[in-house]
């Protein structure tokens, strides 16, 4: 068990209905840049705490290409370089969970959670993993939607969040969803540029975070200066049954042929489905096509930002826990 460390505590400073944390769109500040944290030395030692196992370096495509979603390594180098790397490349390093690494930046975000729990009576919130991002200026995370609820809670650099509506099965088709709920894809979806004109659009500055619907679709434009960010994902008993009913009506739809007929989170059917999909986990019960993550390039060690593509022979499975 790590033990958790003394700091500064956090404090969130809403500036609108927080009754909308945990249900609807909600854009708030925070306090977790007095931590001292998320200076370029802390961070950079907080990369090179990080094991191979719990870290995740990918980059993405241009506006305007081929969408392009890669997954690689950093190949050993320090914490300064990953920076500097970051800073002249497009990518984005994600460091996974705080809750068995970095213990001290964990405890920022619980404190934020309890002090929204009780803004809001009868919010219950669990399962809170919380990671942090470090992308590239300019670089994009493509659309896509989440398995959990999502806060964002943003330190440096600028950037623009887009969000859609997720009952709209034009933007979320149910397959494509379950889909996602089984692991199929890596969460990216088709996405038509002709949405955004009914999309949410925020700039999110330091200082600043976002919590939107359960598994609204969205993407990022990072717009200027070495981006932070700490992402945290998290359910409540609603979503809880919701990932429980996707989750079955995909094995249904996959397996038995079924077309599911509703994807209500509420009532017995709800419930039904959310027991079958804890029995199908724990007997090991999965898609067949549920996909695994390759590596596919890895950092140069004399050009930061450049990339060394790996052969098909030198590419390998990225072990994530």
């Amino acid at each position: 068990m790590v033990q958790h460390t003394e700091h500064p505590r956090s404090v969130t400073f809403p500036n609108n209905d927080m009754s909308q944390f945990g249900k609807g769109l909600s854009h708030f500040q925070h306090d977790f840049l007095s931590s001292g944290l998320f200076t370029d030395e802390r961070l950079a030692r907080l990369i090179e705490r990080y094991p191979r196992e719990y870290y995740m370096i990918t980059t993405m495509t241009q506006q305007g290409q081929k969408p392009e979603w890669r997954n690689g390594d950093l190949n050993g180098v320090s914490g300064e370089y990953a920076l500097e790397a970051i800073r002249n490349g497009r990518l984005w390093l994600c460091l996974r969970r705080f809750d068995l690494i970095a213990p001290e930046y964990d405890d920022l975000v619980a404190d934020a959670f309890a002090q929204i729990e009780s803004m809001n009576p009868g919010l219950t919130t669990s399962g809170h993993k919380s990671s942090l991002l470090i992308s590239s200026p300019g670089a994009r995370v493509l659309y896509h939607a989440d398995i959990p609820m999502v806060s964002l809670w943003h330190l440096r650099g600028r950037k623009r969040v887009w969000l859609y509506d997720p009952n709209d099965k034009t933007h979320l088709p149910d397959e494509v969803l379950e889909g996602i709920m089984l692991r199929e894809t890596e969460e990216e979806i088709p996405y038509d540029q002709s949405w955004d004109q009914t999309a949410q659009s925020i700039v999110l500055e330091p200082g600043y975070a976002l919590s939107w619907p359960h598994n609204a679709p969205h993407r990022v434009d990072n717009l200027e200066g070495l981006n932070v960010s700490i992402t945290t994902d998290y359910f409540t008993p609603e979503t809880k049954r919701r990932y429980g009913v996707y989750y079955t009506n995909g094995l249904m739809r996959r397996r038995l042929g079924v077309k599911p007929r509703s994807t209500s989170a509420n009532g017995i059917g709800a419930y039904a489905k959310c027991a079958a999909a804890l029995a199908a986990k724990k007997v090991g019960v999965k898609a067949a096509t549920e996909r695994s993550m390759m590596q596919t390039f890895k950092l140069n060690k004399e050009m930061p930002g450049a990339l060394i593509d790996l052969s098909p022979a030198e590419q390998q499975a990225i072990t994530q826990y």
